[in-house]
């Protein structure tokens, strides 16, 4: 088990553990760690739910901005697309080594 905070997890390079979040039930939701992307001036995070990973969605990752402590979902649609454009980016790039 690990012992570490939600954040020190996601922003640890070496720890790709899944992440724990909670629903407003007190439901715990796994999420996998996608990819962590710094956007003008902020850090985003994009997360997928295991078990709809599981069940075979390709499309079911969220983008989360890092704030202090906190993650907090992305709302707005046009910085969700920007995240997942760099994301993009950045996979391609890495691929084609």
């Amino acid at each position: 088990m690990n012992d570490k905070a939600l954040i020190d997890v996601l922003l640890d390079p070496e720890d790709s553990a899944d992440l724990t979040f909670y629903d407003k039930d007190g439901k715990a939701v796994e999420m996998a760690q996608i990819a962590v992307i710094p956007y003008n001036g902020d850090i985003y995070a994009i997360l997928a739910p295991k078990e709809l990973l599981a069940g075979g969605d390709p499309d079911v990752a969220m983008v989360y901005k890092v704030e202090g402590d906190n993650i907090e979902l992305v709302e707005d649609e046009e910085t969700a697309d920007v995240v997942f454009d760099l994301y993009d980016a950045l996979y391609e790039e890495q691929t084609r080594r």
